[in-house]
């Protein structure tokens, strides 16, 4: 499991998260925390680019708590907003797809996604997400890190310096102790559309 979860390291608030998450005690038969025992105020420094999310069912993923550093990256304050809603329609299912595997499993992750911003700037940011359990023992909750790579990393990474297109471009699971999700479960990644702002969508 450190091993594994060492490799989120990409941000140093990134780093404080994931150490201050591995030390929370887990209950008995559990392989992660609580909700109950996480404060991100408690993350010295970092708090900026920490945000805290709510599953509260296949349609709706809220945001309990958003970074300021990923609130100025989108151009909004995402506190309060389905984030299923904000993404992409071509993309909502691979999201989907992510989060349920982040429960089911249980394990944590990373997704880097390519998008523009409300001031039509394309960028690329990458999160991570560490899973919280609600006081039924069942994964409701996930706290991350959000922060934008910049376009020498993006090269480096993807050997190219931007996208043309809105997507999930890279995608991976890290084993918390109940190992990896199947890869029937954990879905493939979409060749996303056209860059868009992430506007909420109407309702059908």
């Amino acid at each position: 499991m450190q091993q594994a979860i060492q490799h989120l390291r990409h941000s140093k608030a990134t780093q404080q998260l994931v150490e201050f998450w591995r030390n929370l005690p887990c209950p008995d038969g559990k392989f992660c925390p609580r909700r109950s025992d996480f404060s991100s105020a408690q993350i010295n420094g970092s708090i900026s680019e920490v945000f805290l999310s709510e599953w509260e069912d296949e349609e709706s993923l809220r945001v309990v708590q958003s970074g300021t550093v990923l609130d100025r990256y989108i151009g909004i304050d995402m506190t309060g907003k389905n984030i299923f809603d904000m993404t992409p329609e071509e993309l909502v299912d691979d999201e989907r797809t992510y989060y349920k595997a982040l429960r089911d499993q249980p394990c944590a992750g990373m997704i880097t996604r390519s998008m523009i911003n409300f001031a039509n700037e394309p960028f690329v940011y990458r999160t991570i997400q560490l899973p919280l359990l609600d006081p039924f023992g069942d994964v409701r909750y996930f706290v991350g890190t959000g922060f934008l790579l910049t376009e020498e990393v993006v090269e480096k990474t993807f050997g190219r310096r931007s996208f043309r297109r809105t997507r999930l471009v890279e995608r991976k699971f890290f084993d918390i102790g109940a190992g990896l999700p199947a890869p029937e479960k954990a879905g493939q990644l979409s060749q996303g559309g056209p860059l868009h702002p992430p506007e909420p969508r109407e309702k059908k």
